[in-house]
């Protein structure tokens, strides 16, 4: 859904209607069916969405279950962060508030977007990009906008130098180039405009030595990565992003950004965590792991193993999370377009 007379963006690629509503009794026709989950339709090609040998589009169901994971884990982080939607310079960046453009790429089903425009005057614009659609397309605000379009592949749907920030988190399921993705960040960004990353480690670490009661727990985490890094994705983009940032640069061989930051928090899981403070995100971090191992099952199955074979590592894993203690970590970054 797009406005090619947006004020905030002369440049929209492309000035067309090629942007429209999206009713939602046209919903169905952007999924397809794979072990009970829902996946991407436009991904896939008609005539191989039933061949078993296809790889799956992506990571992660795009589906009602795979939402409420993403609520899960919008819950989490956001306790993480101070009962915050934001880190780094955030707010110094879209003050004054007048004119300001804020997009988020990757914007799940808008929890982030929603609760920021909540947070912020309504002088702030919002938009958040998907690649599929999920209620609500349309906010209450008239400063909030969903747009549905695959922004890997046809870039963002912004002109140069038009957006004050760009946010995007948990990304390391979806994104595969990330270089060409940043590249495309710098372009869209003002000068002096601001890109944010956050991304959720995919593994666990553990106090005290309790990785030895944690072994299938690893094995999960350890066969997805490798799938996912054999099929184009980085996994551990979290990790890399500061020097990935640092190393985009132009045609001249100029870097694209500066300023570059980053923070890492360390959050517990548990089951029974004695610490009666931590009790909250403990809790939320245990249900939000078991509700990704249900969400990485059809994407394991899809590399050819049995469903004997995943569902008995799947449901080791879902008793070890209950067990032991973990730590989780949240890895953010930000950095600034160069002018």
């Amino acid at each position: 859904m797009a406005d090619a007379n947006d004020f905030l963006n002369p440049g929209l690629l492309p000035p067309s209607p090629d942007l429209v509503p999206i009713p939602s009794t046209e919903y169905p026709n952007y999924f397809f069916r794979y072990q009970n989950r829902y996946f991407p339709l436009y991904r896939h090609p008609p005539n191989v969405r039933n061949d078993p040998q296809v790889q799956l589009p992506s990571v992660l169901p795009i589906d009602r279950y795979e939402m409420e994971r993403r609520t899960v884990l919008h819950n989490l982080v956001n306790l993480c962060l101070g009962h915050k939607n934001w880190f780094g310079p955030f707010e110094q960046y879209v003050s004054p508030p007048e004119g300001k453009l804020v997009v988020d790429v990757g914007s799940d089903n808008g929890r982030w977007i929603e609760e920021v425009s909540d947070e912020f005057p309504h002088a702030i614009h919002f938009r958040g990009i998907e690649i599929f659609p999920s209620s609500p397309t349309e906010a209450a605000n008239n400063n909030v906008r969903f747009e549905v379009y695959d922004f890997q592949r046809e870039r963002i749907r912004h002109g140069d130098a038009s957006v004050d920030v760009i946010h995007a988190r948990f990304q390391n399921f979806h994104i595969q180039d990330w270089d060409t993705f940043l590249s495309d960040v710098a372009r869209c960004l003002k000068p002096g405009g601001l890109f944010m990353s956050g991304e959720l480690d995919i593994s666990l670490e553990y106090p005290n030595g309790q990785a030895a009661n944690a072994t299938a727990t690893t094995q999960l985490y350890q066969q997805v990565q490798q799938i996912m890094f054999d099929r184009g994705y980085t996994p551990d983009i979290g990790a890399q992003m500061v020097e990935r940032l640092s190393t985009i640069r132009n045609s001249a061989g100029n870097p694209l950004f500066t300023n570059i930051g980053s923070e890492v928090y360390t959050f517990p899981m548990s089951a029974n965590n004695p610490i009666v403070a931590e009790r909250e995100i403990s809790a939320l971090s245990m249900e939000y792991l078991d509700r990704l191992a249900k969400s990485l099952r059809p994407f394991m199955l899809s590399t050819g193993q049995t469903s004997v074979e995943v569902d008995g590592l799947l449901q080791h894993h879902r008793g070890e999370i209950r067990e032991v203690n973990a730590l989780m970590r949240y890895r953010v970054a930000w950095a600034e377009r160069c002018a």
